[in-house]
Order: C-alpha cells, then structure tokens, then sequence
C-alpha cells in the first residue's frame, strides 16, 4: 500500500460543524477532499471510515454528499460512473446528535485503488489523514 503525500489536505477546518434541524442539533458536517494526484471514480473509494475523539463512527450514521448527490458508503462499489473530482470537496453528513463545542480529534481513513494500476494487481493508496479541529457554529440544516 503505497501512503498518499498531502494529508494537510484532507480535513476541512471551515466545513466541520453541528447540524441543526428545528432548533435541535442532529449531527455534524465534515467536508473532505482527496489528496491522489487526480480525481476519482467514487467505486474507487475502498474504505471510508470516519472517528472523532478516538471514536469510531458507525458507516450507518453517515451520508456522504457529491456533486448535489448523496449516498450511503456501501453505495460506493456500484458507484463507477460517479466522479469525485481532485479539487471538489465532499461532505460528509453524521447523524450522531452531534458534538460537544470546542476542540476534537478527528480522522478520516481512506483508502482507495488506484485506476490506472496494471491489471492483475491491486495497488492501493492510503489518503488517511487527522487533525485537531474546531467545531463551528452550527448550521441549519
């Protein structure tokens, strides 16, 4: 498995933030980019996890948005026609009530095949990445 250079580039500060839905907070938001030298098909996407403050987020609790569309992870197999360009960043939508103000330990596991790999193999990139962020205000949904 070959590392992504770039991580830096992953975690959006200014897209993590609590969702609110009638005055009720729902969830958060964290937008995410790639960070290969090229964009991808999202059937690319091999693994998408997501944990906060250590915690790791049930795939269940997360919709992840694209070009004004919105799938499930499990989705992301039949997804060959769906392209998510290198400068395009996704959101991610978790319904887990929320998160508490102030500073979390966030990553995101990524990995994805690389298309353009010789056939017969199966190389895979790591475009893992975490960071220390700050929860914005939140933002009605």
């Amino acid at each position: 498995m070959i590392k992504s250079e770039f991580g830096d580039r992953v975690l959006r500060e200014d897209g993590f933030y609590n969702l609110l839905l009638n005055g009720r907070q729902i969830g958060f938001s964290l937008d995410i980019r790639l960070n290969y030298f090229r964009g991808l098909p999202l059937s690319c996407v091999k693994q998408l996890e997501v944990s906060v403050d250590g915690e790791e987020i049930p795939q269940y609790l997360i919709l992840f948005e694209l070009n004004g569309k919105q799938f499930s992870i499990s989705q992301f197999p039949q997804l060959y026609a769906e392209f998510w360009g290198l400068k395009t960043p996704a959101g991610l939508k978790v319904f887990n009530y929320g998160l508490n103000a102030g500073m979390h330990d966030v990553a995101v596991k990524m990995i994805y095949q690389n298309p353009s790999a010789a056939p017969g193999t199966d190389e895979q990139i790591d475009g893992s990445a975490s960071r220390r962020m700050t929860i914005g205000k939140g933002r009605v949904m």
